[in-house]
């Protein structure tokens, strides 16, 4: 397979590429509709400390970051296990990703910043549900249309605050957003939020 710059070789200003130029082309990528196997995929997984919570000197064990290439359309079908070797902290997720299956990260240790890009059409419930979970910002971007039961349950959260739900959702499930430390949660007007599990206390305004 041509490295990205011998590619390039091919098709300089004056060149004029043959048939087998272009097949090389062709041959270097994916097509859309071609089975990516395990050889291929080049799942990027590394370790991050974690640190004692009381003492962010101790350092108690690891966590995997995982980073998903592009290409993907679909996570889940299984749940990680919760051994501590494969305790998931952060994800990434590709712009090619259309569907989070159901407990894909049930009970898993997920912190900072989640991520779900627009390309994502559908979260299975119990996706991310977890006790465990520290998110502190849930990006939810315009594209994602259904949302199932508690996929976003994040009972221990205690510094996600703020919800920003897109324009381009139009379910969701019971429970999905059973967050005790919301305070603010902005959908659009008509968006069934009734039994979305989100506090009383939290201030919902529609748009």
């Amino acid at each position: 397979m041509k490295s990205k710059e011998g590619l390039k070789l091919y098709f300089e200003n004056g060149d004029k590429p043959i048939q087998e130029n272009f097949w090389a082309l062709l041959d270097s990528y994916w097509h859309k509709d071609e089975k990516l196997d395990n050889n291929s995929l080049n799942l990027i997984t590394y370790q991050d400390f974690t640190y004692s919570p009381t003492d962010n000197t101790e350092i108690t064990g690891t966590d995997s970051i995982i980073i998903f290439p592009e290409g993907i359309k679909i996570i889940g079908g299984f749940k990680f296990a919760l051994a501590s070797q494969n305790r998931i902290s952060r994800v990434q997720f590709p712009r090619s990703l259309e569907r989070i299956r159901t407990n894909a990260f049930n009970g898993q240790y997920i912190k900072g910043t989640l991520k779900i890009p627009g390309s994502c059409k559908v979260i299975e419930s119990f996706a991310f549900n977890s006790a465990l979970a520290d998110v502190s910002e849930l990006i939810l971007e315009n594209g994602i249309e259904t949302i199932d039961n508690g996929a976003f349950q994040f009972v221990g959260c205690k510094n996600l605050t703020d919800l920003y739900i897109p324009s381009s959702v139009k379910s969701v499930g019971q429970n999905v957003f059973n967050i005790p430390s919301l305070k603010t949660v902005s959908a659009l007007n008509g968006l069934d939020l009734s039994n979305a599990g989100i506090p009383a206390t939290a201030t919902i305004t529609y748009r």
